[in-house]
C-alpha cells in the first residue's frame, strides 16, 4: 500500500471517530435533559403531598369549629294600613268570604260559619250580628232545618271609597233557600259591606274589618 493511500484511510479513520464521539455527546445531552424534567416533576410531586394534608388539615378544622350566623332583624311592631294603602281586591276578596260565611249553609255547620264571621266584624255592626245571627238565626235554622246558597254574581261587584277612609263592596246575587228538603223560590239579595282597618295581626294581614253590613232582599226583612 502506498504512502498516499495510508494518508487517506486514517483521515476517513479519524473522521469516523469524530462524527461518534458527537453523537455520544448529543445523546447524553438528551439524557440529561429528560433528567432534569423528571426530577423537576418528583420535585413538584413531593411538594404537592404536604400542600395537600395541610389543605386538608385547614380544611377539617374549618368544618369542625364552623358556625352558622344569621341577620334576623327585629320583629315588626304591629302596624296599621290605611284603606287606601290596600288593593282593591282584598277588600272584595274579604266580602265575598265573608258573605259566602254566613248566606251559604247547611244546619249543622251554621253555627260555626256565623262564629268564624263575626271575627271580621267590629262595632256597631257585631252586637247586632250576635243578637239577631248567632242567637235568633241559628235557632230558626236548627228548627226548621234550613240550607242556604248563595250564588254572586261577579259582573255586578262594585267597589267605592268614601271620604273617610272607608271602603264599601257591593255584591248582587241570587239567594236559595231549602227548608225541608223543600225549596222555597229564589231571590235576588244584595249585600253592602262597609270595611275599614285596624292594626294588623297574624290572622289578619291587612287589619280588614267589617263595620256595617245591609242586605236588600225581594220578600224578606233586612238584616
Amino acid at each position: 500500500m502506498t504512502a498516499s493511500a495510508k494518508q487517506a484511510a486514517k483521515k476517513i479513520i479519524e473522521d469516523s471517530r469524530f462524527r461518534e464521539a458527537r453523537a455520544d455527546n448529543d445523546t447524553v445531552r438528551l439524557w440529561e435533559n429528560y433528567r432534569e424534567q423528571a426530577l423537576l416533576w418528583r420535585a413538584l410531586a413531593l411538594l404537592q403531598i404536604p400542600s395537600t394534608l395541610i389543605a386538608l388539615v385547614f380544611a377539617l378544622v374549618m368544618w369542625i369549629n364552623r358556625e352558622t350566623i344569621l341577620n334576623v332583624p327585629a320583629k315588626p311592631l304591629p302596624g296599621q294600613y290605611s284603606a287606601s294603602e290596600i288593593p282593591d281586591a282584598e277588600f272584595i276578596s274579604v266580602a265575598t268570604d265573608w258573605i259566602n260565611l254566613v248566606a251559604t249553609y247547611q244546619p249543622m255547620v251554621a253555627k260555626q260559619q256565623f262564629e268564624e264571621a263575626a271575627r271580621w266584624l267590629v262595632e256597631p255592626v257585631l252586637s247586632r250580628f250576635k243578637t239577631e245571627m248567632l242567637e235568633q238565626e241559628v235557632e230558626t235554622i236548627k228548627n226548621t232545618m234550613r240550607s242556604q246558597v248563595y250564588y254572586i254574581d261577579p259582573t255586578q261587584t262594585t267597589l267605592e271609597r268614601d271620604e273617610e277612609g272607608n271602603v264599601i263592596v257591593t255584591t248582587i246575587g241570587e239567594r236559595l233557600k231549602i227548608i225541608a228538603g223543600k225549596s222555597v223560590p229564589a231571590n235576588i239579595t244584595q249585600f253592602r259591606i262597609t270595611m275599614t282597618t285596624q292594626p294588623r295581626n297574624k290572622l289578619n294581614e291587612y287589619g280588614i274589618v267589617i263595620t256595617n253590613v245591609e242586605t236588600t232582599v225581594t220578600n224578606l226583612k233586612n238584616f
